[in-house]
């Protein structure tokens, strides 16, 4: 028995070495991109206020994952062991400021941003007092601070999540092509955190209420996504610009209230546009909209239709909302699909791409082109061919 166990002791001890060392490389190989990362955004020219966020977020994101690779080498000082336990109160507050400024909520620091890192330093302080003093409640402290550090987070990415949600309510009435505004990939990384965070909170549980003994509450495991979520967010942060809203379209119900129908309607009442002027304005777009097709222009916007029109964004906002039941962007796209439908019908999809006539019919992406042309008609492009194609042969 006893080679036997030898040798089992001899497998777990290869295993724990050679899981180490794929820590350290992963560790030192994210700590490297890290760098190259702040290094490509501080050499970024005309940098926005969301560039110089995501380089604080990075040069933070740098500094833990180096102390993941220190702490593993046990070489970490105390200091930086106590700092990277604490941290957790800042990625918060970067997030949430860093969504606010690509979705244009917040294009520049302010006082009221300081209040959001106040509770890193508070806990910290205290943490670093009581390394000097013997308290009696020390142990339900630390418990009670975990909870905290699974908390803090997760309330700014639920915070994140709604400012992002308004967000593509807000675009979808100002814009008639939203597919590179939506920030699929920011919100696809805070679904992400939020696994993680149930993740680390089911060990937790786990490891105080069963006889399942997980160290640091699955760390290891946790490490490893966190330094995955940091390449990710530095690729795609990287390519991603600041979405432009004019301040006086931006609107205050959009950002705080449900942005449901009735709060549209409700505002447009206190407005007390006329309903003659509403119905005669009505019409005159319907005829523009016909006769000079500006919905093929793939950039089309309410400011520069409103300009087109020579009537103010909000009134015209006003008119589409009243009368046609649905936001900018579906009105315009509902006019791009029924064109396009129109090139089918005549045929000119057998010399040409669906694409191809979708590009010409003012839509610029194959994404909002599947997605739009489904929303209306309920079928794929290529469905609706096929269907129109078997009722001409059967009808």
């Amino acid at each position: 028995m006893r080679p036997l166990t030898l040798g089992i002791e001899t497998l777990i001890y290869t295993f724990m070495l050679q899981s180490c060392c794929t820590m350290e490389i992963l560790y030192l190989a994210t700590s490297v991109l890290s760098l190259f990362f702040i290094l490509i955004l501080a050499g970024k020219k005309n940098k926005s206020y969301s560039d110089i966020v995501l380089i604080c977020w990075f040069v933070l994101l740098f500094s833990n994952v180096l102390s993941f690779y220190l702490v593993l080498k046990t070489l970490a000082p105390s200091w930086l062991v106590g700092f990277l336990d604490h941290s957790v109160f800042l990625h918060g507050p970067l997030l949430f400021l860093y969504t606010s400024a690509l979705t244009g909520i917040q294009r520049k620091a302010s006082v009221k941003t300081l209040l959001h890192f106040v509770p890193f330093f508070l806990f910290l302080l205290f943490s670093t007092w009581l390394t000097f003093t013997e308290w009696v409640y020390l142990g339900h402290y630390i418990n009670g601070l975990i909870i905290v550090k699974f908390m803090s987070p997760l309330v700014y990415i639920l915070i994140s999540l709604r400012i992002i949600f308004l967000h593509r309510y807000r675009i979808a009435n100002i814009f008639s092509s939203t597919n590179q505004m939506e920030l699929l990939w920011l919100s696809g990384v805070l679904y992400g955190f939020i696994v993680l965070i149930l993740f680390g909170a089911t060990s937790m549980i786990i490891h105080f209420y069963t006889p399942v003994n997980i160290p640091q509450f699955g760390g290891q495991y946790l490490n490893i996504a966190y330094s995955v979520s940091i390449i990710v967010l530095g690729y795609f942060g990287f390519r991603q610009t600041p979405i432009f809203i004019p301040s006086h379209l931006q609107g205050e119900q959009l950002l705080f209230k449900h942005p449901s129908r009735k709060a549209s309607a409700d505002k447009y009442q206190k407005a007390k546009l006329k309903e003659d002027y509403v119905e005669k304005t009505y019409r005159r777009l319907l005829q523009y909209m016909v006769s000079d097709r500006p919905y093929t222009d793939s950039n089309l916007t309410l400011v520069k239709l409103a300009g087109q029109l020579d009537i103010s964004e909000n009134k015209l906002s006003q008119v589409i909302n009243t009368r046609s039941q649905n936001n900018f962007f579906e009105f315009v796209n509902r006019y791009r699909v029924e064109l396009l439908i129109e090139k089918m019908k005549s045929g000119e999809h057998k010399s040409r791409t669906l694409l191809g006539l979708a590009f010409d019919s003012g839509f610029n992406s194959k994404a909002s082109f599947n997605r739009s042309f489904k929303r209306i008609t309920g079928l794929t492009p290529s469905d609706y061919l096929k269907t129109k194609e078997i009722h001409r042969t059967h009808p």
